[in-house]
């Protein structure tokens, strides 16, 4: 600061020197692009830092491959105990036999599909996450499809151990088959499809709802009461059974089918048409609700 000397009339006024300018840091200027790779990365990493998921996704492996020795170690024992009548009558599923753990697991992956939107609601991580992308829209189908890889991976994983884990104990009574066998790897991949449907199924449900408690409730009475009720239906009406989720999985993991059961490629359509529908919804709820 300097001052001006004092002359006639003249009062000392102070002369400020003008600051100098500041420079923004580089972030200020450019924000990074958002791309579906860093997209996908940041759900990715919310996936895998909470430890719940960790948590459930291993009781679901521990739970598919358990079952799948439990319940072929119970039929070795049961087997010498049955009448030729009865080992005809109830054993004509070996592969299903090993994979019945498969029926348990869905419900913790479900379950997980649910927590993991309903979990970002909650606590409010949804709106950083829509903050950062925009368009919404990413977020979700990211979210759906580091879910549904994940999800596909840990349950081919699991079923394949169960099948050569109940596989070499149904050898003992000569009724076990091996994954070379006709129909084998079809329906190995899809029951793994299967469960990974059901997940992605519970995101759905959870994004719909937005709802902990009510999506789990919606996601079980899809899982179990809605299969039992179109079982139920009387005459022509019994069919609509086989374009529910549990119809379609069905379709992909029988070998010995009846009228009732529709073809692999059928329940597969199926399934994925869930997986559409529901995905759809899900973003159009997104895009015009508030978070």
């Amino acid at each position: 600061m300097t001052t001006t000397p004092l002359g006639s009339g003249e009062t000392l006024q102070p002369r400020v020197a003008a600051p100098a300018p500041v420079r923004q840091p580089a972030a200020f200027h450019k924000t990074a692009k958002v791309t579906i790779s860093r997209v996908l990365r940041s759900e990715w990493t919310k996936l895998t830092s909470l430890r719940s998921t960790m948590w459930t996704m291993l009781a679901a492996f521990v739970v598919t491959i358990g079952f799948g020795c439990l319940i072929p170690a119970i039929t070795v024992s049961e087997w010498h105990n049955s009448t030729p009548q009865e080992q005809a009558e109830n054993f004509t599923e070996p592969v299903m036999t090993s994979l019945v753990g498969g029926y348990f697991s869905q419900i913790a992956i479900g379950v997980l599909g649910v927590l993991l939107i309903t979990g970002e609601y909650s606590t409010g991580m949804i709106r950083t996450s829509l903050g950062a992308v925009p368009h919404r829209l990413p977020v979700l189908f990211a979210k759906a499809a580091v879910f549904g890889v994940a999800s596909f991976a840990l349950s081919l994983l699991s079923i394949l151990a169960a099948f050569f884990c109940g596989q070499a104990i149904l050898h003992q009574i000569g009724l076990g088959v091996s994954i070379g066998d006709p129909h084998v790897v079809r329906v190995l991949l899809g029951g793994a499809f299967f469960v990974t449907t059901i997940g992605l199924l519970g995101l759905v449900l959870g994004t719909l709802i937005r709802s902990t408690g009510g999506a789990i409730a919606a996601l079980l009475g899809l899982i179990f009461v809605v299969p039992i009720i179109t079982g139920l239906l009387p005459g022509d009406w019994g069919s609509i059974h086989k374009f529910v989720p549990d119809g379609g999985g069905e379709a992909l993991v029988t070998v010995v089918r009846d009228s009732d059961v529709m073809t692999p490629l059928g329940g597969l359509i199926v399934l994925l048409a869930w997986i559409v529908v529901g995905l759809g919804a899900a973003a159009y709820t997104m895009v015009r609700r508030d978070a």
